[in-house]
């Protein structure tokens, strides 16, 4: 749920049209990359650090013509200044170690007034998300961190971040803040454990199949109705993230899955050039 609805806000604050170039740094196995290319005619770029994901991406992608991947390092893009139309960076940032290198280089490559949407987890996050690392941090001083299965919200990342801080870091590439907008406070219980803690290490291994990687990043279920048991199992899911959705009630809320952040090149900019 928390990942239809950071596509729904890529679709929303990027609308790429046909003759658009877009590119997905960190694209992982290419779920986002997948989204955008059902739902887009844009012409999309995926990159990633990881030969394996992107070899994955390539084959999961292969009978979409205009999309294609490279592995490549976020800190030190291996594109041209003013390239892309829109960039999109989700969920890559606080893995690198320097984050504001990415941030300068993503602005480097976007076209002047192009996009930059990035999505960030939230460093106040819900109790109901990693219910360990929530009361260790309000009780314990400290939160469970590394690339273990029960690492929780800290699985792989070397920091967590606020509005502020993701806002202060977009702004000191020389780029402009159009909307912040937090995402999803409500989640079933020890949802990232259940995410990351077990789904991610079994995809990094190959034993998630073909289809059921498709279906993972669909965010419409068009490709046919779900057996019994998952179609159950949905329903719940649903009706818990229902109140996601409501304005009212995520203005009330004041912790949060993820932050995402929609930036701009100016026109006119002293932008760095490589």
């Amino acid at each position: 749920m928390a990942f239809r609805r950071r596509c729904e806000t890529i679709l929303e604050w990027t609308d790429p049209g046909p003759d658009s170039r877009l590119l997905d740094c960190g694209c992982g196995y290419g779920f986002t990359l997948r989204m955008l290319a059902e739902l887009t005619e844009a012409d999309l770029v995926g990159l990633d650090g990881d030969p394996d994901r992107v070899a994955q991406a390539l084959g999961d992608l292969e009978r979409f013509p205009k999309v294609s991947a490279v592995m490549g390092d976020a800190q030190n893009l291996p594109f041209d200044d003013a390239t892309f139309d829109h960039v999109v960076c989700s969920e890559v940032l606080e893995h690198l170690p320097e984050d504001a290198r990415a941030v300068e280089e993503m602005a480097r490559v976007l076209k002047p007034g192009g996009n930059l949407i990035v999505t960030v987890p939230c460093a106040d996050f819900p109790f109901t998300w990693d219910p360990p690392n929530w009361v260790l941090k309000r009780f314990g001083g400290f939160q469970l961190k590394g690339e273990r299965p029960w690492s929780g919200i800290w699985y792989g990342h070397r920091r967590l971040y606020d509005q502020k801080r993701l806002a202060s870091l977009i702004q000191e590439s020389g780029l402009e803040i159009v909307e912040q907008r937090p995402l999803t406070f409500r989640t079933p219980p020890f949802a990232h454990l259940l995410l990351y803690g077990i789904g991610k290490p079994l995809l990094q291994r190959g034993w998630i199949p073909l289809g059921l990687r498709q279906q993972a990043g669909r965010v419409d279920g068009a490709d046919g109705k779900p057996g019994a048991v998952a179609g159950l199992a949905m329903r719940a899911l649903n009706a818990i993230d229902a109140p996601n959705d409501d304005p009212a009630r995520v203005a009330r809320a004041s912790s949060f899955v993820a932050i995402a952040i929609h930036a701009r090149r100016p026109l006119t900019d002293q932008i760095g050039t490589r």
